[in-house]
């Protein structure tokens, strides 16, 4: 992933879920020297002890401006198209070095990577813990903590893991070359150098951040304010009771404390904390230097400077959390959140670095060339000439398929019967004759078949729709076919025949739960869970193939080939003879895919993490 300096991409949303994300990318050589930050070096006292310099002035805010890095593609022809640069986990902590060109990023599912020359590059943890603090120790190693007492020294080769406590770890601040202090749970207090060694808290409050400058440091948690210097740990008097999750500032002037209901604590020049006005219940969740002031961050999106007292928000085109900020008087700032987001403050404007909307994708479609994509809490995506963005939906109900009624509309369904007429510039609410959630329906806009949960078959117009139930049939999950001939299948390796008025029962030697099937020149295929794919030949069933991740999308390839695809980005391909299933070379950084569907030109993947994918079609239909 490099940057593109030259263009704006298109402002997007964020998230999260999504496992593991890698990035391909030549590894440029590693800046040597001048690493550590001035704060840490710094023997000189606390502005706070001494008379206040003159504060820097807050700017007038700038519009929040987007510049997202770029992909390159990802396997044998597949290509990223939302979001941009790639799919990436959510992100918990990030370190950077005083000029903001080197950075470290940990975050969920042992998800670590550095941001240098222009690229992210990939650092190897070798865990599936999730990462919630990171600091740099030297020029080209990082400390990594994260849950279940994960301690992690990360270079350019394999990952060391260092032992010390089992409880979960929730920041670390570099103390001096090699060397760190970790906090977290039970009130955990670790000095770390080649070993762990622990110190006495005086607490068992979880700790969540910790911020070092001269010779103390400074550690914030569950309603606690904690000083240390050397190994002698002292409390210190907070106005608050709330959680309070991060704790900063910059080589001179104040210290800083943020944490829930919007709390913003200043440490004075009497060292004494006190409570400054934000005029919000939102909680924040980090504060740190930026060019000469603080930055804090909030669970809503929100930036705010500040300045001694002073406080100005800054638009940052967000409205998910931020999980983490770091900076330096020189900047810039870099702030990571929810859905893989990053992002920077440049002096008076927020740039984002990401693009495209990161919400769960459950179905695609298309009006009028342009790709539409449904999926949790009613999210509705369009493609524009600019890129993805999220548009208004009446609902926020899940919508889980997409039906092309005709050239102009399309229906998504999905949670409490919710039906949803789309088109060109707007989306309405149906009339629903069920409060029963629909999972999939085939048909146009003379005649539908829908399926859902508890037996619920729907059929008839979209304006008429009678609903009727098959006994004891537990939930039906996918439907393919015409509204007077399909196959419906669902909990338990249920597989239906399903015409205009009735239903039949196809016998299958499964009792998974199937998810997705299709009706394809090769056959009728259904997949599901534990890896399952199931050829349905008249009422009987073959399993060729049991066993792996969850598989939730079937399939045609962009070879004409039939395709499955699920959990842990797993794409599998069927031979041409029909003897087996192989890996399909495409790399979706673990999201699990949700659905296959194919236009006139290209194959597209969707998922989890907003991921969307494509291939051209190569096959000549």
């Amino acid at each position: 992933m490099s940057e593109n300096a030259d263009s704006d991409l298109p402002p997007g949303g964020a998230a999260d879920g999504a496992r593991i994300m890698a990035v391909a990318l030549l590894l440029g050589a590693l800046a040597l020297g001048g690493w550590l930050a001035r704060d840490l070096l710094s023997d000189a006292p606390f502005e706070s002890d001494a008379e206040e310099s003159a504060l820097p002035e807050l700017p007038e805010p700038g519009e929040a401006r987007t510049r997202a890095m770029v992909s390159t593609g990802e396997g044998f022809g597949w290509t990223w198209v939302n979001p941009l640069p790639r799919a990436m986990p959510t992100w918990y902590a990030v370190d950077a070095i005083e000029d903001g060109s080197r950075v470290a990023i940990v975050g969920l599912r042992g998800a670590a990577v550095r941001y240098e020359d222009q690229a992210i590059l990939l650092m190897q943890t070798d865990t599936e813990s999730t990462l919630r603090g990171v600091a740099w120790l030297g020029s080209d190693e990082v400390l990594a903590v994260g849950d279940d007492g994960t301690m992690l020294r990360l270079t350019d080769g394999p990952p060391r893991s260092l032992e010390g406590v089992h409880v979960n770890l929730r920041g670390v601040v570099a103390t001096g070359p090699g060397q760190a202090l970790v906090v977290g749970d039970e009130g955990t207090i670790l000095r770390v150098g080649e070993t762990a060694r622990a110190l006495e808290a005086g607490t068992d409050a979880s700790l969540m951040a910790a911020f070092s400058r001269g010779g103390s440091v400074f550690i914030v948690g569950e309603g606690t304010i904690l000083r240390v210097e050397g190994d002698v740990v002292t409390s210190e008097s907070s106005p608050v009771n709330s959680a309070l999750r991060g704790v900063g500032g910059c080589a001179n002037g104040s210290v800083y404390a943020v944490g829930d209901r919007g709390v913003v604590l200043r440490r004075g020049q009497d060292q004494q904390w006190s409570r400054l006005a934000t005029h919000t219940q939102e909680t924040f969740t980090d504060v740190s230097c930026d060019h000469g002031r603080v930055a804090a961050v909030g669970a809503d999106g929100r930036v705010l400077l500040i300045s001694g007292d002073e406080t100005l928000a800054l638009p940052s085109g967000f409205d998910r959390p931020w999980q983490a900020v770091d900076g330096s008087a020189e900047g810039p700032t870099w702030v990571v959140g929810t859905g893989g987001r990053l992002a920077t403050i440049e002096q008076d404007h927020m740039r984002t670095r990401t693009a495209g909307p990161a919400v769960p994708i459950r179905a695609l479609g298309a009006l009028g060339g342009a790709i539409v994509a449904v999926g949790e809490w009613g999210r509705i995506i369009r493609q524009a000439r600019a890129g993805f963005s999220e548009s208004e939906s009446p609902t926020e109900a899940g919508l889980a398929s997409l039906i092309q009624l005709d050239a102009t509309r399309l229906l998504a369904i999905g949670d409490f019967g919710a039906l949803v007429d789309i088109r060109h510039d707007r989306a309405t609410l149906l009339g629903t004759p069920t409060q029963t959630s629909l999972r999939d329906g085939v048909g146009d806009a003379e005649a539908l078949l829908l399926v859902g949960s508890g037996g619920a078959v729907l059929r008839g117009p979209p304006g008429a729709l009678v609903a009727t139930v098959i006994p004891a049939a537990g939930d039906l999950w996918a439907v393919a076919g015409s509204p007077t001939n399909a196959v419906a299948v669902g909990d338990e390796g249920l597989m239906f025949r399903l015409n205009a008025t009735g239903f039949s029962r196809i016998e299958c030697e499964t009792s998974v739960t199937l998810r997705d099937v299709v009706r394809l020149p090769a056959g009728v295929f259904a997949v599901g869970d534990e890896g399952t794919i199931a050829r349905i030949e008249g009422n009987a069933c073959v399993i060729e193939r049991h066993g792996g991740p969850s598989l939730h999308a079937v399939g045609l390839g962009p070879e004409g080939r039939v395709i499955a695809a699920g959990d842990q980005g797993v794409v599998i391909e069927r031979a041409t003879d029909g003897e087996g299933w192989s890996r399909v070379g495409v790399n979706v950084l673990g999201a699990s895919i949700r659905t296959i569907w194919r236009s006139d030109r290209n194959v597209y993947l969707a998922g989890t993490g907003g991921v969307i994918v494509r291939h051209i079609l190569v096959d000549g239909t």
